[in-house]
């Protein structure tokens, strides 16, 4: 199914291609979810739909190309056994489920955590947590290509979350593995995948996703003690000048698993605490930022839920979240769901 539409779509993206090359380039990369003329404020209550609930395996993260969601199968449950079947697969938005269509990925340790869309191109990225490697899959196509090869090549450790920053010709990666002490945001050349800078985020520290701001800032969360730095826009090349910007209780680790993934939308900055099973709402703008932490009170059903691990996050407009659960938390539930925050 989704194959047919690939073909049919290949010549209106690549034609939509050449007429934003008529758009400077900054203005087009300065809004990474649709823009609106005026900005709904996303609230501090919401409420989920099932998107695909079977068929996915320990999922990650999600990325969105030509209206179909691709989603990374972790198998976290799994990491340090070899062999199996490591791919990504894909879900309709419409909440009819798991797609036919899957990108394969390479050999038997790959273990796939982040995935991200180059919105330029439209070609995807897909890292893995254990061997370091990312592979591109090209605009139009299900197979991936090798971008970065195992680690210790151009990462170090592993590839948790990542970022497409066109602006500065970036893909940036948060260089950590759970078997490996230490982390670093590392900006990789969309051009060659050759290492243009690091950003250290601790020796002991997980680095895990990545979002970035319209000015240009960056945006990490550290899952191991529960945080999240940023990176100013003016410093982005000068390695190692990540500051920490939030160490709150609501995205503490806790002995598990703490701050992961994280997206910008609707005026506010929403993490996800995987162990917790909770999406926690900051005001980026205000004075103390940490004094406006506010966990989202989430409901299904009409009824109150903890989220079964949550983890990766995409916006897709001001108040509808794309989250993925990967079962480390809650029911135990392996699914895509829709959040849709209640403005305020």
């Amino acid at each position: 199914m989704l194959a047919h539409a690939f073909k049919r779509k290949f010549a209106i993206s690549a034609l939509v291609r050449r007429l934003a090359a008529l758009v400077p380039l900054a203005a087009v990369l300065a809004a990474p979810v649709p823009s609106h003329a005026q900005t709904v404020i996303a609230g501090n209550t919401g409420s989920i739909r099932v998107l695909a609930d079977v068929g996915i395996i320990t999922p990650t993260t999600v990325a969105v190309r030509d209206g179909v969601a691709f989603v990374a199968e972790g198998q976290l449950a799994r990491l340090g056994q070899l062999g199996g079947l490591f791919k990504v697969v894909t879900v309709a938005l419409d909440g009819s489920g798991v797609l036919n269509d899957v990108i394969r990925l390479p050999g038997n340790d790959f273990f796939p955590e982040g995935i991200t869309l180059d919105p330029v191109t439209n070609d995807l990225f897909i890292g893995s947590i254990f061997n370091g490697r990312v592979v591109k899959v090209p605009d139009g196509s299900l197979r991936g290509e090798l971008f970065a090869a195992r680690a210790p090549s151009q990462l170090q450790r592993g590839a948790f979350g990542s970022k497409v920053d066109n602006v500065r010709g970036l893909l940036w990666v948060c260089d950590s593995n759970l078997a490996i002490p230490g982390g670093t945001l590392t900006g990789l050349s969309l051009a060659d995948g050759s290492v243009v800078v690091t950003h250290d985020v601790g020796a002991t520290a997980i680095c895990n996703d990545i979002a970035l701001d319209v000015d240009g800032s960056l945006f990490v969360t550290e899952t191991g003690v529960g945080q999240v730095f940023r990176l100013a826009a003016a410093n982005a090349l000068t390695p190692n000048s990540l500051e920490l910007f939030l160490a709150t209780p609501g995205i503490a680790a806790n002995g598990g698993l703490g701050a992961n993934g994280l997206v910008l939308t609707g005026g506010a900055l929403f993490v996800a605490n995987t162990s917790a099973g909770t999406i926690v709402r900051f005001d980026p703008a205000a004075a103390d930022v940490a004094a406006t932490e506010t966990v989202v009170a989430v409901s299904e059903n009409n009824a109150n839920v903890v989220l079964s691990g949550p983890d990766g996050m995409l916006a897709l407009s001001d108040t509808e979240v794309l989250v993925v659960e990967n079962g480390f938390a809650g029911a135990g539930l392996n699914r895509l769901v829709l959040l849709t925050l209640d403005p305020l």
